[in-house]
C-alpha cells in the first residue's frame, strides 16, 4: 500500500488548485477582456492537445474534452480503451487521457497515460507534447523541455508544440 506523507498530499492539492487557476485563467483570457495578471498567467500556462479519430468511441471523448466537460472525456476515454480498438487508436485515446487528466491537475495519471501512448508510438507528437506539458505543471522542468524538443523534431508545425516551447523557454 502506496500512503501518500502530508507534503505530498499538500504539494499534489496545491498543483491541482494551481492547475485550476490556470484553466480558469486560459478560460477568461479567451472569452472576454481579462486583467493584466490574468492574462500573464495564461500566457505562461503550458497548454494540452487532443486528436481526433475516426472512431466513435474516441470522438466522444474529444468533444466532451473541447467542451470543459473533462470528466465526461475521461470517462469516455477509459470506456474506448476497452473497446478492442488498433494501436493507432490506442495511441489516441491514451494521448487524449493524458490531456484530459493533466486539464485536471492529475498529473501522475496524466504521464503514465502519456507514458502507455508513447509505450504503443514513441513517435506519437502529441503524446510528448501533452506529457511535457504534464511533467511542466508537475514540476518536472527539465523533462518537460525534453518531451517538447522531441515533439518538434516530429512536427515542427504543430501549434501547440511552438506555443509550448515558448512557455517553456
Amino acid at each position: 500500500m502506496n500512503i501518500s506523507s502530508p507534503q505530498t498530499t499538500i504539494r499534489t492539492l496545491l498543483v491541482a488548485a494551481i492547475a485550476t487557476t490556470l484553466t480558469a485563467s486560459v478560460i477568461i483570457g479567451m472569452s472576454g477582456t481579462a486583467s493584466a495578471g490574468e492574462t500573464a498567467i495564461a500566457d505562461t500556462a503550458p497548454r494540452f492537445t487532443v486528436e481526433q479519430s475516426g472512431k466513435r468511441a474516441v470522438k466522444q471523448g474529444v468533444l466532451a474534452y473541447n467542451k470543459g466537460d473533462y470528466s465526461k472525456a475521461a470517462a469516455f476515454n477509459r470506456n474506448a480503451l476497452h473497446q478492442g480498438l488498433k494501436t493507432k487508436h490506442m495511441t489516441v485515446v491514451y494521448s487524449n487521457q493524458c490531456a484530459t487528466l493533466g486539464t485536471q491537475g492529475l498529473y501522475d495519471l496524466a504521464l503514465a497515460a502519456c507514458d502507455k501512448a508513447l509505450e504503443l508510438t514513441p513517435s506519437n507528437w502529441q503524446a510528448l507534447s501533452n506529457r511535457a506539458a504534464a511533467n511542466w505543471l508537475n514540476g518536472d522542468k527539465i523533462q518537460a523541455k525534453i518531451d517538447i524538443k522531441s515533439a518538434k523534431a516530429i512536427d515542427s508545425t504543430a501549434d501547440v508544440v511552438t506555443y509550448n516551447i515558448n512557455v517553456f523557454g
